[in-house]
């Protein structure tokens, strides 16, 4: 049986520490802080199209737009993190202004909570796969007209689980940055295989207030 964790405690859930020797790309994307000088009002906003496989609670979520919003909760400085879908406004959660960054924290949780579903697996388990992937990454190239980099992650690529992750197997994580301005990455994204009936996220940067 899946484990369910409130949302807050399921993103901060990729916040235990990480392997000894963590990489660059983890120490630059997962530093704690990058929006705690935000002033409040300021936010940043990503289109998410999101296709999953069938079955799994997140069956119905097709996408729409992700919202980052400085906010003050109980005269302290807070993240507030907002879907918004059809029109409306379905908050994720609130959280601290030192933590890491959430959006980059809500699409990881997401791909993994995907990932549990549809494969049974433990979410523990696969959070840990893709937080160690994460730390054994560096920058990745750059060199585009934005000067931004490009890292590719395969968190089971050399799982022995491997057998027991299906289309999952083969879960591509992909992210774009600006190394000057980590808190700006500019586009997220999680593939398994091409296919229709594959798990395949984008969130791409839109706006910033």
């Amino acid at each position: 049986m899946i484990q369910r964790l409130s949302p807050v405690v399921a993103l901060l859930a990729l916040l235990a520490p990480l392997p000894a020797g963590a990489g660059a790309l983890s120490d630059l994307l997962m530093a704690p802080g990058l929006f705690a000088d935000a002033p409040a009002g300021r936010s940043v906003a990503y289109a998410e199209d999101l296709t999953v496989p069938d079955g799994g609670t997140l069956r119905d979520v097709t996408g729409g737009v992700v919202r980052l919003e400085a906010v003050e909760d109980a005269g302290e400085p807070a993240l507030r993190l907002v879907r918004e879908s059809d029109g409306k406004p379905h908050p994720v959660g609130t959280f601290p202004a030192g933590v890491a960054n959430p959006l980059l924290l809500y699409f990881l949780e997401t791909t993994v909570r995907a990932t549990a579903e549809a494969t049974g697996g433990s979410p523990y388990y696969i959070r840990n796969r893709i937080r160690e992937a994460f730390a054994a990454a560096d920058l990745g190239p750059g060199g585009d007209p934005e000067g931004s980099h490009a890292v590719t992650l395969s968190p089971f690529a050399r799982d022995p689980n491997r057998a027991k992750m299906g289309l999952f197997a083969d879960l591509v994580l992909g992210l774009r940055f600006d190394p000057g301005q980590p808190e700006r990455i500019l586009e997220l994204s999680a593939d398994t295989a091409p296919g229709e009936d594959g798990y395949h996220e984008k969130m791409v940067l839109i706006a910033e207030d």
